[in-house]
């Protein structure tokens, strides 16, 4: 059974330039195998009409539907954050050794591993406490028409591109349908990271800061402490002075000597003129009994001696580890007067510095409302469109071509139909 060519000119054209074709020297496959560019050619320019007509319907249909689609505006701004830099205190821990790296001298950057101290910042911009404020500030929950603050939070995140340039500035881009709003968020980046800084001990001097700040409070309870311990010390030796304390003891036992002596003369003159039962001579015997008994208890050192007298004086034979107690409490007050004053110092000087560095996100580039859309591109996807439907169509109609010239073939054509015909009984029979 043969079957006839369809009979339109394309396929005449096809056919007669395969048939007529030559067969190269050599070759030993079928002319009819053989694909030749300019038959090619023909077939598209015999369907050019199809061929235009389907492109520009392709085109016309993207334009219809970038036309539908929300536009998107994109806005930009650029800052500069803090340089990691030597500040006064530093100068002054670096006298100190190990002290500086407890304070935090080598700044957050480094403290986390960070080989780019920019990347801190690009991560303090895109924490959740950033995205959160910006997300109650414009109430983006309705404008993203979610119910949970994690969904805002998510396509927040993928409207936003946060990037660290390698001339240390950092560009913050928010997509947006509304353009003022766009705006509005990329510069709300900003003041998010200057409200989560303030909060935060991110640069040296805030690390400094934060290190003094509890060394200070330390201090002052163990300054406190100390001076406690060097009171009771007092109360319990009786000490103030040591030094002083030991020469009023020194001058009390000469002065007590003297009295002795003096009235041991008197006692003597007066006996020459009058007996033992005389009251002069028993008040005067009594006084150099008393007087002996207080210079015995200052060389001896009876405990009773401090009560009885209450002064400040010490006996002789406690003056030593009384001293010596006293002495260490008194060094001891004074280490911790020392370590709290140049805490002190350091806890001032880390304010300044931290102060200083404060102001140093410096903006570049503020946000302003783009004129311009980013998306879509209606232009170049019109265009791309017309590209992609003119690919097809000739691929279709080169597809189609080919499918008739095969069918012209008896064989192939003997085939097919009893292709049609297995396919209709066994559609009848289902």
């Amino acid at each position: 059974m043969t079957m006839m060519p369809t009979g339109t000119n394309t396929e005449h054209v096809f056919t007669e330039q395969e048939n007529s074709a030559p067969t190269p020297r050599g070759s030993t496959s079928d002319p009819d195998d053989s694909v030749n560019l300019l038959d090619l050619a023909l077939v598209l320019g015999a369907r050019r009409r199809f061929i235009l007509l389907f492109s520009f319907l392709a085109a016309l249909l993207t334009a219809i539907v970038v036309l539908i689609i929300p536009v998107t505006f994109t806005a930009t701004t650029t800052i500069l954050p803090p340089q990691q830099q030597e500040s006064s205190g530093m100068a002054m821990l670096g006298q100190l050794g190990g002290l500086a790296s407890l304070a935090g001298g080598g700044g957050a950057a480094s403290a986390l591993g960070l080989k780019n101290p920019d990347d801190l910042y690009v991560g303090l911009l895109q924490s959740e406490r950033v995205m959160d404020g910006i997300i109650q500030r414009f109430d983006m929950m309705r404008v993203y028409k979610t119910k949970k603050l994690s969904d805002a939070r998510k396509t927040l995140k993928s409207n936003t591109k946060v990037l660290s340039e390698k001339s240390s500035l950092i560009s913050i881009s928010v997509e947006d349908h509304d353009a003022k709003r766009a705006a509005d968020l990329a510069n709300a980046y900003v003041a998010g990271l200057h409200d989560l800084m303030s909060h935060l001990a991110v640069t040296s001097a805030a690390q400094r800061r934060m290190f003094f700040e509890q060394q200070v409070t330390q201090e002052k309870n163990k300054l406190a402490n100390a001076e406690v311990a060097l009171e009771e010390t007092e109360k319990k030796t009786g000490i103030i002075q040591p030094q002083g304390q030991a020469q009023a003891v020194i001058a009390t036992i000469m002065q007590l000597r003297a009295q002795i002596a003096v009235s041991e003369v008197e006692l003597g003159a007066l006996r020459t003129s009058a007996t033992d039962q005389n009251p002069e001579v028993i008040t005067l015997q009594s006084q150099i009994a008393a007087l002996r008994a207080q210079l015995a208890d200052f060389e001896k050192g009876h405990p009773e001696s401090a009560a009885m007298d209450e002064n400040v004086l010490t006996p002789t034979s406690q003056v030593p580890a009384a001293s010596l107690e006293y002495l260490r409490g008194m060094r001891d007050v004074r280490y911790q007067e020392t370590l709290f004053e140049f805490m002190a110092r350091q806890y001032e000087m880390a304010k300044v510095d931290e102060a200083k560095q404060g102001q140093l996100i410096q903006v570049v580039d503020p946000a302003l409302v783009p004129e311009r859309r980013s998306w879509p591109p209606r232009t170049l996807l019109t265009l791309l469109a017309f590209i992609l439907g003119a690919m097809f169509s000739s691929f279709w109609v080169i597809l189609q071509s080919a499918y008739q010239h095969t069918i012209q073939d008896p064989e192939t054509a003997m085939k097919m139909h009893q292709l049609r015909q297995m396919l209709r009984i066994r559609g009848s029979r289902v």
